[in-house]
């Protein structure tokens, strides 16, 4: 396995495999996210559910990856009408796996109590800088960042794999098709919940 492989699993996996793997990913968001009250309402924004229950979670983790391959699948079609269904959806899954860790982190007491800690002493900076806290900090932070750029890079180039394009036009017009489906699925699932 080298870095290729990692960045795009997409040319060296089988398709099969791929979805199968995406499918317990879906399963596996589901179940964190009934364990941590939290739900994807759009591909990258997972949102913290008031009352939690499997079937909320369920739904709404469904529909916005849902949302997210038929917006897509309509643009590959658009831009090659070679385009497959199952690249697609294997995709969006596949690119979506990694952001389960941040459903997990809000889970972790320690790391919500660092921030809150760092947080009260910018308010009142008495006593001693939380040093620990703040590297704790630092690091989720670089955490996040680093994971949602690999999910991000898992994204474009699943997509890329799946419709062959290569002119700028067609990367610009993914981008801006992406964040648009990713606004308006938050919005819309935001009123579901």
């Amino acid at each position: 396995m080298n870095w290729k492989t990692i960045f795009n699993p997409f040319e060296r996996f089988d398709e099969k495999y791929l979805l199968l793997t995406g499918i317990l990913a879906v399963f596996i968001s589901i179940a964190v996210g009934y364990w941590t009250g939290t739900t994807f309402t759009s591909i990258y924004k997972i949102s913290p559910v008031e009352n939690p229950s499997f079937q909320i979670i369920a739904i709404t983790t469904l529909l916005s990856f849902m949302a997210g391959i038929v917006i897509l699948f309509i643009l590959g079609k658009i831009l090659n009408r070679k385009t497959r269904i199952i690249d697609i959806v294997n995709t969006v899954l596949i690119s979506q796996l990694v952001l389960i860790l941040f459903q997990c982190i809000g889970k972790i007491s320690y790391i919500r109590l660092a921030g809150k800690n760092v947080i009260k002493y910018e308010s009142n900076p008495s006593g001693a800088f939380p040093y620990l806290d703040f590297l704790i900090m630092i690091s989720m932070t670089f955490i996040s960042i680093t994971t949602l750029i690999y999910s991000i890079t898992l994204f474009y180039n699943g997509f890329k794999t799946a419709t062959n394009i290569k002119k700028w036009q067609h990367i610009v017009l993914f981008c801006i098709v992406s964040l648009v489906t990713t606004l308006i699925c938050q919005i819309i699932i935001n009123k579901i919940i």
